[in-house]
């Protein structure tokens, strides 16, 4: 009885501790690379959610696309129920960090302005690029580029996807366009474009990709906030964004 007792209480520890609490990793970026295929699974958000699960003994995380504008309603009505990843303080209003709980870098980006090689944009303050037909996607905002836009000084063709801002470009429908340098990294390379676009020396912004998460998931926060502490120095965490670059 007592060696039948023993295994009892071992098989329901054992149970116990494969039993995990699942947290939806919520993200409104389909770009490449951070989503390459979603049929797959494809892409850095992907690997870094496949990441968490091999660290965390206490959650399962699972990636999940939801658009901004229903994230933003979401947040509003506090009705998150998980985590938002690969955003910044400053994207909804919360500088100082005091309306969410916010982890460390996952990586640093790059808002680039990009042009044709053959007729480059040098862009120095939004007031550069006045008298061009600037391409951007449909929502987004372009600090100090959307004020001239509002005021007719930049002629503006919006799209719905990032990527289709490229053949914008190549199609001279455009003069310039702002696009992440992890995604003009990726698609430059993948399609052999090194000679074709010209980066802008100054970029129009540079900022930390985060994961934001509402207060009444500080227990999840906190054991997240640990691993991402550990990112930098994590070779595994290395090898992962190098193959995106």
């Amino acid at each position: 009885m007592r060696y039948l007792l023993t295994i009892i209480l071992l098989f329901s520890g054992f149970a116990s501790a494969q039993v995990k609490q699942t947290v939806s990793v919520y993200h409104y970026h389909t770009k490449p690379p951070l989503v390459i295929n979603i049929q797959i699974k494809q892409g850095l958000y992907y690997d870094f959610t496949r990441y968490l699960n091999t660290r965390s003994t206490t959650h399962h995380f699972e990636l999940v696309f939801v658009p901004r504008k229903r994230i933003e309603r979401m947040l509003k009505d506090e009705k998150l129920q998980g985590i938002l990843l690969g955003v910044n303080p400053v994207w909804f209003n919360d500088k100082k960090e005091v309306n969410y709980l916010w982890t460390e870098k996952i990586f640093t980006d790059r808002d680039e302005v990009v042009s044709l090689a053959e007729t480059p944009i040098e862009f120095t303050t939004p007031d550069s690029l006045a008298g061009k037909v600037f391409g951007g996607v449909r929502g987004f905002y372009y600090y100090g580029i959307s004020e001239l836009v509002n005021r007719n000084k930049i002629s503006h063709i919006e799209t719905v996807k990032e990527v289709d801002l490229f053949y914008m470009l190549l199609n001279k429908r455009i003069d310039a366009a702002v696009i992440s340098r992890s995604t003009l990294d990726y698609l430059v390379k993948k399609n052999n474009w090194q000679s074709i676009f010209h980066l802008s020396n100054k970029p129009h912004d540079i900022y930390e990709r985060r994961v934001l998460v509402p207060k009444h998931l500080s227990p999840v926060f906190d054991e997240l906030d640990t691993i991402v502490k550990k990112l930098p120095k994590d070779k595994n965490w290395l090898k992962i964004l190098a193959r995106y670059k």
